[in-house]
C-alpha cells in the first residue's frame, strides 16, 4: 500500500492522522458524503469485520501476510472494520480496540441523479481514496499488533472472555453480513482453564463454560480463526 497512499485526498490524510489512538467503536474515516456537502449521507454498512489479534504468541512471517491479506480481500464497499487486541499483559490490557473504520458505499442511481454533474467527478476521486485509505490504516494497525505480540504458553490468555465481550458488540450490530477474524493460537491461559497444563478434557470444558456462562451469540456472524494449533 506504501506506493498507493499518496494517491489519497488530502483532507483523508489530515483527517485520518488526527484519529486518537485510543479508538472507540466510532467511525474515525472522514465521510466522502459530508466533504462533498450532500443533504444525504451513505446508508448504513451492509457488512462487518471485527478483526481480533491474540497478543500471546507472535505468528510467522508468513502467517502475518496471510492475516493481512485475508483483512484486504473482506473489506470492501458498504463495510465497517473493527481491529483490535486482546491478552495483552502489560498495563492490564486485556482488550483494546485500536481502530474503527466505515468504507462508505455508493450512491444510488436516483442520489446521482440528484445532485450536480460538477460534484461527482470530485466525490468519486474520494470514495477511490477512501478505500485506498481504509486498507492502508487496517493493515497498518493489524501489522503493528501482530507484530507487537509476545509471551509463550505460560502467559496470562483469557480466550474466552475476550471473545464474550466483543460478541455483544457484534450481535448488536445493525450490519446483515458479519465476520469475526479471530488470530489466536487458542491456547487459554485463565481462571477457567490452562492448556499449557496438559491436555483438556474437551466435553468437561466446555459443560465448565457452559456453567460460566463463558459462551457467547455472535448475532449470526461467522468466525474464522487463524493460528489455532500453532505451538509457541
Amino acid at each position: 500500500m506504501s506506493t498507493r497512499w499518496c494517491t489519497v485526498p488530502a483532507v483523508l490524510l489530515l483527517l485520518g492522522a488526527a484519529a486518537p489512538a485510543e479508538a472507540a467503536l466510532v467511525n474515525q474515516i472522514p465521510s466522502c458524503y459530508a466533504a462533498s456537502h450532500y443533504s444525504f449521507a451513505s446508508a448504513p454498512p451492509r457488512h462487518l469485520l471485527y478483526v481480533l489479534i491474540d497478543q500471546v504468541g507472535q505468528l510467522s512471517p508468513a502467517l502475518q501476510k496471510s492475516v493481512i491479506d485475508n483483512i484486504n480481500h473482506a473489506l470492501g464497499p458498504a463495510t465497517k472494520f473493527v481491529i483490535a487486541e486482546f491478552s495483552r499483559t502489560t498495563n492490564n490490557h486485556y482488550l483494546h480496540v485500536l481502530y474503527t473504520g466505515i468504507v462508505e458505499g455508493p450512491m444510488s442511481a436516483a442520489e446521482r441523479a440528484n445532485v450536480p454533474v460538477s460534484s461527482l467527478s470530485g466525490f468519486d476521486s474520494c470514495m477511490r481514496g477512501q478505500a485506498m485509505y481504509a486498507v492502508h490504516i487496517a493493515d497498518t494497525t493489524a501489522q503493528r499488533a501482530l507484530q507487537s505480540a509476545a509471551g509463550g504458553a505460560n502467559e496470562p490468555n483469557d480466550i474466552l472472555f475476550s471473545l464474550k465481550t466483543v460478541a455483544a458488540v457484534i450481535a448488536q450490530d445493525r450490519a446483515t453480513k458479519k465476520v469475526l477474524f479471530l488470530v489466536t493460537d487458542g491456547f487459554e491461559n485463565s481462571s477457567f482453564a490452562n492448556f499449557s497444563a496438559g491436555v483438556p478434557n474437551p466435553t468437561r470444558m466446555l459443560q465448565q463454560a457452559r456453567a460460566q456462562r463463558l459462551l457467547a451469540n455472535f448475532g449470526g456472524a461467522r468466525v474464522f480463526v487463524l493460528g489455532a494449533g500453532l505451538s509457541p
